[in-house]
C-alpha cells in the first residue's frame, strides 16, 4: 500500500468551545501544497478534519470545457451571505437591563440553535464594532433566539433609534456586518 503525500501547513482552529462551531486558518505552507498539485481557478478544494493535527483533502478538478460557459454577474444587490431585516421597536433601544433583540426564527433555525446558545457575537455596526452575548428561551411551544449583553452598547454607540431598520450580514462564524437601510 502507497504511502500518501504529505505536507506541512500551519493549521489553527480560533476559539472553539462547541465542538459543533469552529473557525479555522490555514497559513504556511499552503501555498506549496497548491502549487504542487496544480490548484487553479475552478479546482475544489474538500477539506475533512482527521484530528488534532491533520486534515485530509480531496482535489475535484473542472471538467475540461470545449465551449466556455457564459453566467451572467450576479446583481449588485444580490447578497447570498446569511442575513436578516429588523425593524427597532422599544424593547429594542430602551435603557434596561432586559433590552434584547430577537432574531428571526427562520434565520436561526436555518443555522441552527446551537449557534445562539451563549456564544459571543461582534456586531460591526455603521460608527462602532461591539462584542455581544446571544442567548435562547425554549418553552413547551416555542423558541426565542436573541441579542442580550452588549447589545444596548450597540444601540446607544451607533446611534440606533425606535422605528430604524437594520440589516444583519453574518460575515464569519461570529461575525455580524449591521448596516441601516
Amino acid at each position: 500500500m502507497s504511502r500518501q503525500p504529505e505536507w506541512h501547513i500551519m493549521f489553527r482552529t480560533h476559539g472553539v468551545t462547541d465542538p459543533r462551531v469552529s473557525a479555522f486558518s490555514i497559513g504556511d505552507g499552503f501555498p506549496k501544497f497548491m502549487e504542487e498539485n496544480n490548484v487553479d481557478l475552478g479546482t475544489l478544494l474538500v477539506i475533512e478534519r482527521v484530528d488534532v493535527e491533520s486534515l485530509h483533502v480531496t482535489i475535484y478538478r473542472r471538467p475540461d470545457e470545449t465551449t466556455p460557459v457564459l453566467t451572467p454577474p450576479p446583481s449588485p444587490q444580490t447578497d447570498l451571505r446569511p442575513h436578516f431585516r429588523k425593524t427597532l421597536r422599544a424593547t429594542n433601544v430602551r435603557v434596561s437591563k432586559s433590552t434584547r433583540l430577537d432574531i428571526p426564527t427562520a434565520f436561526w433555525r436555518s443555522l441552527g440553535e446551537e449557534r445562539f446558545n451563549g456564544a459571543w457575537y461582534t456586531l460591526e455596526g455603521p460608527l462602532h464594532t461591539v462584542l455581544v452575548k446571544s442567548g435562547t428561551y425554549s418553552s413547551a411551544k416555542q423558541t426565542f433566539c436573541f441579542l442580550t449583553k452588549g447589545w444596548i452598547d450597540f444601540v446607544a454607540m451607533n446611534r440606533l433609534n425606535l422605528g430604524d431598520t437594520v440589516v444583519f450580514t453574518l460575515v464569519g462564524v461570529a461575525e455580524f456586518e449591521v448596516t441601516m437601510v
